[in-house]
């Protein structure tokens, strides 16, 4: 048997932990493909072409993080002064012709498992912090499209994760209170997130990066695994 751990505990907790969700929102980085792994590449590459120093503590921060603080933290790296924005300038224009190896980085699993949900009616959604652009890329690559009622990236709203915004939006989308909803994250940021909405969240286990996921009130050892979790709630 698959061992599902719960992390937080308590009374009012262990009630609500035994509540039928009707729906799960879904993280996309590190829960539906295994992408951090290879854009720490790319920053590393780039780092030593142009013949910067690279500090493995920022390197490690640069895992689940978006937007200024991603951009921010790779710009302390560089060989000169940039601003977050010239530094995404830069990242962009090295690597315009880059195509992400989505079927190569999916998740183990996650087709079958996004046909079980549906067959058990509950509503999907995916709030992501990428750009609606590189979700709808995931989507065709992996042919996910038709299962997400609802699609949401962080580029609709001013701050990233760790501010709840984008999960309160999800939820204003479904419809639902956040007991009625799981979350499926994996760094810091996004948990932190999704906890600041009221969601209970499963973590995707991930022992490679320096991710505090004390916060989650499951770890899965991975994505797919979330199957087993759901049929004991």
């Amino acid at each position: 048997m698959i061992q599902i751990i719960q992390c937080r505990k308590g009374k009012d907790r262990m009630e609500n932990a035994v509540m039928k969700k009707k729906a799960v929102i879904f993280d996309m980085d590190g829960v539906l493909i295994d992408s951090e792994p290879v854009y720490l590449q790319l920053f590393r590459d780039l780092l030593r072409e142009n013949g910067c120093v690279i500090d493995e503590e920022k390197m490690r921060v640069l895992a689940g993080a978006s937007g200024s603080r991603l951009w921010g933290t790779v710009a302390q790296m560089w060989k000169e002064k940039v601003t977050p924005e010239e530094m995404r300038r830069i990242y962009k224009e090295r690597y315009a012709d880059f195509r992400f190896p989505y079927r190569d980085a999916a998740c183990p699993g996650i087709r079958p498992l996004l046909n079980w949900l549906k067959e058990e009616t509950y509503i999907l959604a995916l709030a992501s912090s990428s750009s609606e652009e590189v979700i709808r890329q995931m989507l065709d690559a992996l042919e996910l499209h038709g299962y997400f009622s609802h699609i949401i990236s962080g580029k609709m709203f001013r701050e990233s994760k760790p501010n709840p915004q984008i999960y309160q939006y999800t939820l204003s989308k479904l419809g639902l209170p956040a007991a009625d909803c799981l979350a499926v994250e994996d760094s810091t940021y996004g948990i932190q997130a999704a906890k600041a909405a009221g969601l209970q969240v499963a973590a995707v286990k991930d022992d490679r990066f320096s991710f505090d996921q004390s916060q989650a009130d499951w770890f899965l050892p991975k994505t797919a695994d979330l199957k087993e979790l759901l049929l004991h709630m």
